[in-house]
């Protein structure tokens, strides 16, 4: 094998007086590198976003649920709450089934007859009633000791929502208040807090919602200082602010930033004949409108003509553009804080060139960075005014939602409703029918946006608002308006963090459900199996399939050049062929040195096109943003597939490119290498 592998080597080194041959060999090993490279992006993009979906639907919908049968809700142990007293004569939910006491709560004494139609009870060997509920729990944990399962139950209602937002430049002395609204029917379903990958959901604050809290805490400084000093305190130390930025072109806390002594270009503007106000360009110009200095309290103007004069320290200051304020430090002191402009600033940064530092007001100013703290290793003293996450050892293991007021519940909205403008700290409520003795009254429950989530591209997701399992039982118990198939109102959801078991343990807790006597009484369904997700991801995996076969065709064609090359090298050769074999070399030895061509340029190629595959996935964000340069749009919506593209090269799609295309490399090297077996040595040479 040697002796063919180092013939075919000396015969792929490209050599001078073989250029054209030289030449289709590149042509070769480039189009085959080029298909690989395709293939190997298209499939590792189409893959990652699968995996991004299965993410986003499982880490809101958990891997499998479990929720119950119509032989669940037609059973004695659901319907006797219905008749019962203790139960007060209501149908409870799994959650209160899970807590309660009794198992039956019936007492032939106080509460009505049994009906005559309704199924008896089912007992334990030992004589005990079923649980259906506790028993489901004790399944889950004997499946499997790692999974975490958690009830779920989910509402309908009116969203209505309260936009108050400035007017005018922000924190600025012409911002004025406007009002909108916005009214959405959604499905209001409870936030878990011991759901595992739910941190990776929750979208952490922006510069927007952290401005707007900011401009909201400011407000209620009119109504109480107390509650706003509560505010400020809570959102500051919650955050970590590194910049911020001018709101208003008139800012007289320049003044303060100036050094004595630096010359700064100027254009003082007089009215009535006295200097009204003096204007600060952000670069120096090289014709500059005139010069200031400042020297103690006082500013030196120079103006074009050279005439100098003194002007006060309070005439009003006014840049062109925002200027950009870097910052240390913000200090606080609980005594004087009566508004925001009592907080303190210690800041730094450049105005034409200078450097600028000193310690300014809020005012006229709003963040430009900051850093949201969202992640804590125990519970904060001062809880952030949005959901955070508790870690031990690097790994989340609660989701907190923040308290807002004793009279408002917490609420996480998807991500879309910031389309619509929709900030963190907006208030609302839920609207919703309930039945009174003569009619059916609206009722609100008021809430408090804390923040927003990603729910991929799944229909229920985009429009579920997250809040507390207490709220949405209660809108449950009431609401007479929105009718949901009680599959979808409550169950049981079971959270593992390696999906490639679903399949496991969905098999799992079937077996386990059905040692219990209890699997009639519950529907267990793998995230693959959903309604709302089933035909998008069947869908999808046709795709995957359809663009595979579609890739492997074109590889094949694309390997066919090989054949083409191979032919030719063996009419070049044919002098050579033919001396080898009369020097005894055999039939199989001449064939295997140009199969081996054939599979050392597929390896080549392989090698080519997937380097170039990983490199272009590690700047693939540079890719996009190229492609959306030259549409003149965003090239991908982000909400189908992201913030940015994966940029991981898949597994799948390696292992079909680094088996696929050597094989039929070796293959397509298999026409021209019988073809060279065939020469007779004797004619060959004759010829000759």
């Amino acid at each position: 094998m040697l002796f063919e592998f180092s013939i075919a080597k000396k015969y792929l080194i490209p050599k001078k007086k073989q250029l054209s041959l030289s030449l289709i060999a590149l042509m070769s090993v480039g189009v085959i590198s080029l298909v690989v490279w395709l293939v190997l992006i298209f499939l590792s993009v189409t893959d990652g976003i699968e995996k991004n979906w299965i993410r986003k639907l499982t880490a809101l919908n958990s891997p499998v649920r479990i929720t119950p049968t119509p032989a669940y809700y037609s059973s004695y142990y659901y319907q006797v709450d219905g008749i019962s007293l203790q139960s007060d004569y209501t149908t409870k939910t799994i959650r209160e089934k899970r807590l309660a006491l009794l198992t039956d709560p019936y007492n032939f004494e106080d509460d009505p007859a049994i009906p005559t139609h309704w199924p008896d009870p089912l007992y334990e060997k030992d004589g005990s009633q079923k649980d259906l509920v506790k028993l489901a729990f004790t399944s889950i944990e004997k499946a499997r000791n790692n999974l975490i399962a958690e009830d779920f139950e989910v509402a309908g209602a009116l969203v209505k929502l309260q936009l108050i937002r400035p007017r005018g430049a922000p924190f600025s002395e012409i911002q004025e208040t406007g009002e909108g609204h916005l009214t959405q029917v959604s499905y209001i379903s409870s936030f878990q807090n011991d759901i595992p990958s739910l941190h990776q959901l929750i979208e952490p604050p922006r510069v927007e919602d952290l401005n707007h809290l900011f401009f909201l805490a400011n407000l209620s400084a009119r109504e109480e200082s107390a509650l706003f000093a509560q505010k400020i305190q809570r959102l500051l130390s919650s955050m970590t602010i590194t910049k911020m930025k001018t709101t208003s072109h008139k800012w007289p806390a320049l003044f303060t930033l100036l050094p004595e002594g630096k010359t700064f270009d100027a254009l003082c503007v007089k009215k009535n004949k006295t200097y009204a106000y003096v204007v600060f360009p952000t670069e120096k110009s090289s014709s500059p409108p005139g010069q200031i200095m400042r020297k103690g309290s006082e500013l030196i103007y120079t103006a074009p003509n050279g005439e100098t004069s003194s002007l006060r320290s309070d005439i009003p200051i006014v840049i062109d553009d925002p200027l950009t304020l870097n910052i240390s430090k913000v200090s606080v002191d609980d005594a004087s804080l009566n508004a925001l402009k009592d907080v303190q600033l210690s800041v730094h940064g450049e105005l034409q060139g200078i450097p600028l530092s000193g310690v300014i007001p809020w005012k006229d100013i709003e963040i430009l960075e900051a850093n949201a703290h969202t992640h804590f290793d125990s519970y904060p003293k001062c809880p952030p005014p949005w959901p955070y996450f508790i870690q031990e050892k690097g790994k989340v293991t609660q989701a907190i939602l923040p308290e807002v007021s004793s009279s408002e519940v917490a609420a996480v909205l998807p991500k879309n409703f910031q389309g619509n403008g929709v900030q963190i700290g907006d208030i609302g409520h839920f609207s919703f029918g309930a039945a009174t003795v003569s009619s059916v009254q609206e009722q609100r429950l008021p809430f408090v946006v804390v923040g927003f989530y990603d729910p991929g591209v799944m229909a229920i997701g985009t429009r579920a608002i997250l809040t507390s399992g207490a709220s949405v039982h209660d809108i449950n118990s009431a609401s007479q308006t929105f009718t949901f198939d009680q599959n979808m109102v409550n169950g049981i959801q079971v959270w593992f963090d390696d999906l490639s078991q679903t399949e496991k343990v969905h098999a799992e807790l079937v077996k386990a459900f059905d040692e219990a006597g209890i699997l009639p009484f519950w529907n267990i369904t793998p995230y693959y199996e959903y309604d709302f997700a089933k035909d998008l991801f069947l869908q999808f995996q046709s795709d995957k399939y359809l663009f595979t076969l579609i890739g492997a065709i074109v590889l094949i064609v694309a390997c066919c050049n090989i054949i083409s090359l191979l032919i030719i090298l063996v009419n070049d050769k044919k002098k050579e062929i033919a001396i080898m074999s009369a020097m005894g070399a055999s039939k199989r030895s001449i064939a295997i040195i140009f199969t081996l061509c054939g599979g050392m340029m597929g390896i080549f190629s392989t090698l080519i096109g997937t380097v170039a595959a990983a490199l272009t996935l590690h700047n693939i964000d540079s890719v996009v943003n190229f492609l959306s340069f030259l549409q003149g749009h965003d090239a991908f919506n982000a909400l189908f597939y992201g913030k940015s593209l994966p940029n991981t090269l898949s597994h799948h799609a390696l292992t079909f490119i680094l088996i696929a295309t050597p094989i039929i490399s070796l293959l397509a090297g298999l026409v021209p290498a019988l073809k060279a077996a065939r020469f007779a040595p004797s004619t060959t040479l004759r010829s000759d």
